[in-house]
C-alpha cells in the first residue's frame, strides 16, 4: 500500500513539472536572421526582433531602414506576433518552426551580457540588390564602440571608424556619411547577419568571424 502512495505521488508531481516552453522568458532573447522582400524584387534582408516586456516587440529590417512596434502573445511554446504577420514554434530555447515563409531562417539568441560586437571582425561576401555575385564584405569593430566597413575593398566608413548603436548587446544599428548609410547588424550562431540600405541600393549577407 506504502509503494502504491509513493508511485501515485510520483505521477502526480511529474504532471505537474513544468515543461522548458512554459519557463521561457521572451524579454531575455532576440530574433533574428534572413528575410525576404514581399516585393516583385523579392531582395533578401537581414532582420531583428526585440522582445521587451508587457508584450511590446520591436521590428527593423533593410539596414533599420524599416522598423516598428507590434505586440506580440507567448503562450504554450508558440510566440505570435500578428503584427508582423509571423508565429514562431519554440522547444528547448530554440525556434523549430514559422508560419511565414517569407522569414527565410530564425534564430533565437540569448542576450549577451555585454557588447558581443566589440573587438571583432567579420568577412565574407553579400548580395547586391539581390544579386549573390560575390561581392567582398569586411566589418571590424573596434573596443570604443565603433565600426570600420569595406564593400567590394572600397572604404564605406571613416577610416578611424564610424559609431554604431546598440539596441541590445547583440542587435546594432548604425547611420554613416552625408548620404545617410543605415545598416542593421546582429549576432546568430556566431555569425554576422548584416544588411544596408541607401537610396535604391540594398546589401545583405551572412559574414562569418575572421
Amino acid at each position: 500500500m506504502v509503494l502504491s502512495l509513493l508511485a501515485v505521488f510520483a505521477s502526480c508531481k511529474k504532471d505537474k513539472e513544468a515543461k522548458p516552453e512554459d519557463n521561457f522568458d521572451p524579454t531575455k532573447y532576440y530574433i533574428t536572421g534572413e528575410g525576404a522582400d514581399k516585393g516583385a524584387d523579392n531582395y533578401s534582408t537581414s532582420y531583428a526582433i526585440i522582445l521587451k516586456p508587457n508584450a511590446m516587440g520591436y521590428f527593423t529590417a533593410w539596414g533599420g531602414s524599416y522598423e516598428g512596434s507590434f505586440n506580440y502573445k507567448y503562450e504554450n511554446g508558440t510566440l505570435k506576433c500578428d503584427d508582423i504577420g509571423v508565429a514562431f514554434t519554440i522547444v528547448n530555447n530554440a525556434i523549430t518552426a514559422t508560419s511565414n515563409p517569407q522569414y527565410k531562417s530564425f534564430h533565437l539568441q540569448k542576450i549577451p551580457d555585454a557588447d558581443a560586437f566589440a573587438g571583432k571582425t567579420f568577412r565574407g561576401t553579400v548580395a547586391k540588390n539581390g544579386v549573390n555575385n560575390g561581392v567582398s564584405c569586411q566589418i571590424q569593430y573596434t573596443t570604443n564602440g565603433k565600426f570600420i566597413l569595406q564593400i567590394d575593398g572600397f572604404l564605406q566608413t571613416v577610416a578611424a571608424g564610424d559609431d554604431y548603436t546598440l539596441q541590445n548587446n547583440g542587435i546594432a544599428t548604425a547611420n554613416t556619411g552625408n548620404e545617410g548609410r543605415l545598416h542593421l547588424m546582429t549576432i546568430a550562431d556566431g555569425k554576422l547577419y548584416y544588411s544596408q540600405n541607401i537610396g535604391n541600393t540594398k546589401y545583405y549577407g551572412i559574414l562569418p568571424l575572421k
